[in-house]
């Protein structure tokens, strides 16, 4: 005998089985397998009982032996030992418990597949045990129909409908699951059985997990006979109609995962009934999240824009655009349809709408996102729905100005006669290039360059407007009245020192990088200077020049000279609607 072999087998004896397997396997991490294999067959040459030592197993100790890098070792072992039936179960649900909600939770289950696949005698004792103690057991029914249809398909898939028919609801549960998870031949079709099995459950039942099961159980079928996707849409439809929560989150892992081989069919069938998903299921949102953005690339774009509305607006005080961070950053990507999502958002002007729109262009620190109006969505194409465009641009954009003045000279190539232009233009100057002459008037000076016509006048005449109005504001001079106090100033400063101080303090405490690194305050100099120690103890200088940075925040001029009229103004145009 090895010596790993006799150290295994005497820790058996002594007591630390468990400790002496996770240290074998942290010694040879690359051949897991060939432990897995050892421990097999000291298992059936009876040196030592391989199920009652991983059955001791916890998820609990931090001074033990890491739980799930052990537990692998017995997962790779399963499908080669030699042992009964009933106490390979009890220790396989043991170890599953024990996991908890961790993802790798039900890997063990696959091992239990391939234990019972191996011996036609153990997946029929395996339900002979579950129906005889189904409190027990009723967790491996899946597990158990699976691995004997790798054996004999319709024997099983008898079994899956005899258990789906059960008075005992926690056996129809999984029965109706194991049904897309059974094993056909090579070559095979999905025989009728199996869709009949389904079509009766989604008929009679109203359980929410068995409508869910169902729901996914079809699917795998269609993917196993694509031919029957008519039949499957039917399934599905009259499920997901039925069912809630459990029902919702299956049918948003087939749309979020598998968006890249659904049909319409399928996709059309779970659409409307995903918009009843509840904003608390975050794990459910993310999954729609992932199939919405993947429509967005594909010509099934506006598909996905219109669930993004209705549910939106079917949920409009406890969601945003922001819950569909995968989707909004789609969009942002792509400006043809960034574009068209803005016109339709704008002209249909509900707040959470646009909103999602403000959140897309303020999302990008740095980089000012520009707006094109995309003519086949601004339908009627009069000076009313112009406007109407042009106020919610400024409602929203406001504070991200260069994109508030690009929808504006957007809008004015669309104008159909002057006195939209000159509106248009008016509201160039008032309110934007009156609040932001900083880098909204260098947007509207280099667009100018780039316009001919009509709206190239229109925005010359915004800009003459706003130079004129500044050479008379600076030829006043200074007002001393209209001046602060020095004891003003300095209450103002300690103030804003103040209020950085707590955001600084803040921003710190939830930053991982900052809470890691070592922190030094320097009072003055012009570098820093700190010493390095090498693997031998030498010390190396390091000198590293200081360099200035900064940023620069622009505020609106009328916040400070009239802020709640100005605030009155944006709330004006973000609350107008259109007559209809």
């Amino acid at each position: 005998m090895s010596d790993r072999r006799d150290a295994l087998v005497e820790a058996f004896k002594a007591g630390n089985f468990l400790e002496t397997v996770h240290a074998c396997s942290r010694a040879d991490r690359d051949k897991h397998e060939n432990l897995s294999l050892e421990l097999a067959a000291l298992h059936n040459e009876g040196l030592l009982d391989v199920v009652a030592g991983f059955e001791k197993l916890k998820n609990k100790s931090a001074s033990g032996p890491d739980f799930f890098l052990t537990r692998n070792i017995f997962e790779k072992a399963l499908p080669h030992l030699n042992a009964p039936v009933s106490p390979v179960m009890s220790c396989v649900l043991q170890l599953f418990r024990e996991a908890g909600q961790d993802m790798m939770a039900g890997a063990i289950i696959e091992g239990f597949v391939g234990f019972c696949a191996k011996d036609p005698s153990r997946p029929r004792e395996a339900l002979k045990e579950i129906e005889a103690n189904p409190g027990a057991f009723v967790d491996l029914l899946t597990a158990a129909l699976s691995a004997g249809s790798r054996l004999d398909n319709p024997q099983y898939l008898a079994e899956a409908i005899r258990f789906s028919e059960d008075n005992n609801i926690e056996f129809r549960r999984r029965a109706v699951y194991a049904v897309g998870r059974l094993s056909w031949p090579e070559g095979a079709i999905v025989t009728d059985a199996a869709f009949a099995a389904l079509e009766t459950s989604a008929a009679t039942e109203t359980d929410d997990q068995i409508l869910g099961g169902i729901v996914k159980s079809a699917f795998a079928l269609w993917q196993r006979d694509k031919v029957q996707e008519g039949r499957i849409v039917a399934l599905i439809a009259s499920a997901v109609a039925k069912g809630d929560e459990y029902t919702l989150h299956a049918a948003s892992e087939i749309f979020g995962l598998y968006t890249n081989e659904l049909p319409n069919s399928i996709s059309d069938a779970l659409l409307p009934h995903l918009v009843r998903v509840k904003p608390t299921n975050k794990g459910t949102l993310d999954m729609i999240d992932y199939g919405i953005s993947h429509l967005l690339k594909t010509s099934n774009a506006e598909k996905a824009i219109r669930f993004l509305e209705d549910f939106l607006l079917a949920h409009p005080d406890t969601l945003t655009l922001n819950t569909f961070d995968s989707a909004a950053g789609e969009i942002h990507g792509s400006p043809p349809l960034l574009n068209k999502v803005l016109t339709r958002w704008f002209i249909r002007g509900d707040r959470v709408l646009c909103d999602g729109i403000n959140g897309i262009a303020s999302a990008h620190h740095g980089n000012n996102v520009t707006f094109e109006i995309d003519p086949a969505e601004l339908e009627p194409l009069d000076a009313a729905h112009i406007l109407f465009v042009a106020h919610k641009a400024l409602g929203y954009l406001f504070f991200q100005p260069v994109s508030a003045a690009s929808v504006l000279i957007s809008l004015m190539r669309h104008a159909l006669d002057d006195e939209t232009l000159n509106e248009l233009g008016a509201l160039l100057f008032d309110p934007l290039l009156l609040n932001f002459t900083g880098s909204a008037r260098e947007y509207v000076e280099r667009q100018s360059g780039l316009e001919s016509g009509k709206v190239k006048e229109t925005m010359d005449r915004a800009l003459k407007t706003i130079h004129d109005y500044l050479d008379v504001l600076g030829s006043v001079g200074s007002l001393p009245a209209l001046h602060p106090g020095e004891a003003q100033r300095e209450a103002q400063h300690r103030n804003f020192s103040r209020t950085m101080a707590e955001s600084w303090k803040n921003a710190e405490a939830q930053s991982v990088l900052l809470n890691l690194l070592p922190k030094s305050i320097l009072l003055y100099g012009r570098k820093s200077i700190d010493y390095v120690y090498g693997p031998g103890g030498q010390s190396q200088r390091m000198e590293t020049d200081l360099k200035s940075h900064g940023t620069s925040i622009e505020f609106p001029r009328m916040e400070q000279i009239d802020p709640y009229g100005l605030d009155y103004m944006l709330r004006v145009f973000r609350t107008q609607r259109l007559r209809t």
